[in-house]
């Protein structure tokens, strides 16, 4: 089990800090370097129109696996079966993400064009939102609070609050 909580993590870590450190290399190349590729306007343009679909089909995609496969992933019986399946679905989704990113600082480069990296933020932003942390995990895979405390010991701090102090 600990497997794939530590596949979890690694996979996570890789897509965020890769996004975030491309995105950083490319503004500052953008906007240190001498060494700039000019191509025509059209072509620009068209590198430009390319990033955007890209980028918003992206999220598009990514939003619908998510809300696609957590209820798949819910309904499994067994703990490890739950948690291979959910580092899986990390996986994918985060150098997925990555990849993505990466495209998109390319077509930065490539065109010239700073407006794009407003794009390539905000997708790294959705994997800031849905970086999985262990409250995370366990409403993703409708975990109890005895499964949490074996899995993650004093790290997990369960809710103590009863039906009747919501109320």
């Amino acid at each position: 089990m600990q497997k794939y909580i530590k596949t979890i993590r690694r996979s996570a870590a890789i897509g965020l800090w890769g996004s975030m450190g491309i995105i950083i290399l490319t503004a500052f190349y953008h906007l240190v370097s001498p060494y700039r590729f000019y191509p025509s306007e059209y072509t620009a343009r068209w590198m430009l129109v390319v990033g955007t679909v890209l980028a918003v089909s992206e999220m598009g995609s990514s939003l619908r696996f998510i809300h696609k496969r957590i209820p798949v992933l819910r309904q499994l019986d067994s703990l490890e079966t739950k948690f291979r399946g959910y580092a899986q679905h990390i996986r994918l989704l985060y150098i997925f993400r990555l990849v993505v990113v990466f495209l998109i600082c390319c077509l930065i480069v490539l065109s010239a064009r700073i407006e794009l990296l407003m794009l390539a933020m905000v997708a790294t932003l959705m994997l800031i939102l849905t970086y999985p942390n262990i409250y995370r995990i366990k409403v993703d895979l409708g975990l109890t609070d005895e499964e949490m405390k074996s899995l993650f010991g004093d790290r997990y701090i369960p809710d103590t609050m009863d039906d009747n102090d919501a109320a």
